[in-house]
């Protein structure tokens, strides 16, 4: 952005002191976040389709297996750990585009702002500093009042006819838990036992045993349920009696 800029802003620059200087210099010294994550959006899609790829073979190769009666628990544990690799990925991939993403928005602001207070030179305003950061045009002139204006009419509303206390007061049922945990236990068990031709072609075993139980003990947090409206006028008449 420092290119399009005219000679005039050029000379100005002379009149910057050396601790501003400096701070120009590291921003525009940063590096180029844009290239970074077009380059990283390439690498990441590459290895997903890899990932699917093996993932798709070690399924394929486990209904091979159960049509020819051999033993399945080996090409299960190949499958489950192909599977859960995908996924690690792909949550690796998509969290680091989303920081690049917000490196870039940064690297961006920074930019524009340092661009718009070289032009703005020695004083700027709050209200342009905060129209610039919206986007807006800045603010016309405030006109010079000599009275007072006419104080806004007070409007008084009645108010809504109450509800009755059984219709405020809402009572949801409490859904069954679902104990995912044990439903996937057998998934889990492949992963975490040794022994199984991924972890010794791979090496990952531990980290991906690691991985899932992490993932699952995060989605199994949940937050308290309220079954009753403690908004309800029923349900606040009740603290105080």
């Amino acid at each position: 952005m420092s290119d399009d800029r005219s000679d005039e802003d050029q000379i100005m620059d002379l009149w910057y002191s050396n601790w501003e200087q400096q701070c120009i210099a590291t921003i525009e010294s940063e590096p180029d976040y844009e290239s970074q994550l077009h380059n990283e959006k390439e690498i990441y899609s590459q290895q997903i389709w890899t990932g699917f790829q093996t993932t798709a073979s070690a399924i394929a190769q486990l209904y091979k297996d159960r049509t020819q009666g051999a033993s399945l628990w080996l090409p299960f544990q190949t499958a489950a750990g192909t599977v859960t690799s995908l996924y690690k990925n792909s949550l690796d991939g998509m969290r680091r585009c989303n920081e690049l993403g917000v490196d870039i928005g940064r690297q961006k602001r920074s930019k524009e702002i340092m661009n718009w207070a070289r032009k703005k030179r020695r004083n700027i305003r709050r209200e342009d500093l905060l129209a610039y950061l919206a986007g807006k045009p800045p603010p016309p002139p405030r006109p010079h009042a000599h009275r007072s204006s006419p104080k806004p009419r007070m409007m008084v509303c009645g108010s809504p006819p109450s509800q009755s206390p059984a219709a405020s007061m809402v009572v949801t049922p409490t859904p069954e838990p679902v104990d995912q945990d044990s439903e996937l236990h057998t998934f889990r068990e492949a992963i975490a036992l040794t022994g199984s031709p991924m972890s010794r072609r791979t090496g990952r075993q531990s980290e991906l045993s690691a991985f899932i139980s992490s993932e699952f003990a995060r989605h199994h947090k949940r937050p308290a349920s309220h079954d009753v409206d403690m908004g309800s006028p029923t349900h606040k008449r009740s603290r105080f009696m």
